[in-house]
This record gives C-alpha cells, sequence and structure tokens, in this order.
C-alpha cells in the first residue's frame, strides 16, 4: 500500500470532517490530507467481484467498502470507497 493512502473507517469519517471544511478532517494533520472517493458501478455482482479483486491484489479490503447504494438503473449498484491522501503541498 502506498504511504500516500491513510486508512478511515466509515463511522471515524463523519466524525472527523469539520463543519466548516466538509472535506477535510480536523487535527492537526488536516491541511496536508484530501478526502478521495472511489466508486465502483454496475451489476451488484461485477461491482463486488471488482472490489474482490482489489482485495486480492492488496489496494483494500472488502469491509472498507460502503454497502451496495442502488442506482436509478435497473441492475445496477455502486459501492464507495473513502480514503484520505497526503496533499502535495
Amino acid at each position: 500500500m502506498p504511504k500516500t493512502f491513510l486508512y478511515a473507517s466509515a463511522s471515524s469519517e463523519h466524525e472527523a470532517t469539520s463543519s466548516s471544511g466538509g472535506d477535510r478532517p480536523k487535527g492537526s494533520a488536516s491541511d496536508h490530507r484530501d478526502k478521495v472517493r472511489i466508486l465502483v458501478v454496475g451489476r451488484p455482482t461485477a461491482v463486488n467481484r471488482v472490489i474482490l479483486e482489489m482485495s486480492h491484489v492488496g489496494f483494500s479490503d472488502s469491509i472498507e467498502w460502503s454497502k451496495a447504494i442502488p442506482t436509478d438503473r435497473q441492475q445496477e449498484s455502486m459501492r464507495v470507497l473513502t480514503r484520505y491522501v497526503f496533499a502535495d503541498s
């Protein structure tokens, strides 16, 4: 895993965002981190397959992804992975 990635659980994500910044976590490192969301959209079985493959190559764990979120299209859902990355400043 690249050192630029920081893990954030779904419960701590809500607590970590400030009311004024929204996309930046609170704390001394808040000026150096940005929130990034990775989306996988498609048929539910295909989405789960991609997430499983990402887990096998060490990109993410399956439990880090959101539950399936239905889209407005039939037979389609999406799952979201939220990561915090260090800014290039």
